[in-house]
């Protein structure tokens, strides 16, 4: 199964990326994999990302449709962002999920994004909604994520190395945050039970997610190896029925999909085995 049809990525949607310990790579292998169906798709960002070098991009902070549709005629993958901002260190550069310039683009209205999805209906919609600074687990701040009103689908990223190291800034993006919701102090192990508890709390992974999206984790791993925790993870996400699907994918594997859950009625179906 495809990264794609693991996240329920369907043409002509919004899809939101939010969490920690995978966005850029999960948008980028999406994005790939849908240039590689046919499909024209947009990559821009609410937030900053860093700009590639091998997809066209269009710098306006209210992109004419008309130029989106000529130059998807032309390519069909483009990036989209309101302005080129801060140039950074290459080496951060050299690290991202692709190749890219050193210098971060400054990412569109929320608001713009939604207006731009109307009104081009086939075209998907790859936005980064989220910052984390490569952290593997997040809690978002009040301004935080920045995910556009017309988003048909939320992904929360997490990584999964989180579990069984200490809360704190190493391995989570503002964990002062993370703590309070959590109500444990910092520093405490994170548990399985504290991650999804994290994952899936109203302030937490769930914060911002319009209420007609439907909402989606993704599990991400780096070591080759299928993660213990996963699928007890996977169970208590899918419990309250407002996480609609679980998958775990590790970005080490050629095929980085290992399971997938879904929820049908508050009950948990595995649909996909390992391979």
């Amino acid at each position: 199964m495809s990264l794609k049809t693991a996240l329920g990525v369907r043409p002509g949607e919004l899809v939101a990326l939010v969490g920690a310990g995978g966005k850029t790579t999960t948008a980028w292998r999406l994005l790939c994999l849908l240039v590689a169906s046919g499909e024209r798709t947009v990559f821009t960002t609410t937030t900053r990302i860093f700009q590639p070098r091998d997809v066209p991009l269009i710098l306006a902070p209210n992109p004419d449709p008309a130029e989106i549709v000529r130059g998807l005629a032309e390519s069909l993958a483009l990036v989209l962002a309101a302005a080129r901002g801060e140039r950074v260190d290459p080496g951060r550069a050299a690290h991202s999920a692709y190749s890219a310039y050193p210098v971060k683009l400054v990412g569109l209205e929320p608001g713009v994004l939604s207006d731009l999805a109307r009104r081009l209906p086939e075209v998907t919609w790859l936005v980064e909604a989220d910052g984390a600074k490569g952290r593997l687990l997040k809690a978002p701040a009040e301004y935080e994520p920045v995910i556009p009103v017309g988003a048909d689908r939320v992904v929360i990223v997490a990584g999964l190395e989180a579990i069984d190291k200490p809360l704190d800034e190493r391995t989570v993006h503002r964990p002062e945050i993370a703590a309070r919701l959590l109500r444990v102090p910092l520093g405490t192990v994170i548990t399985q039970d504290l991650f999804a508890n994290l994952i899936g709390h109203a302030s937490g992974g769930l914060k911002g997610i319009p209420s007609h999206a439907e909402a989606v984790t993704l599990l991400t791993q780096w070591d080759g190896r299928p993660h213990t925790h996963a699928d007890t993870v996977a169970r208590q996400l899918l419990s309250d029925r407002r996480i609609s699907r679980v998958v775990l994918a590790d970005f080490l594997a050629p095929d980085p999909v290992l399971e997938v859950w879904a929820g049908v009625q508050g009950q948990m179906n595995q649909d996909v085995g390992h391979g």
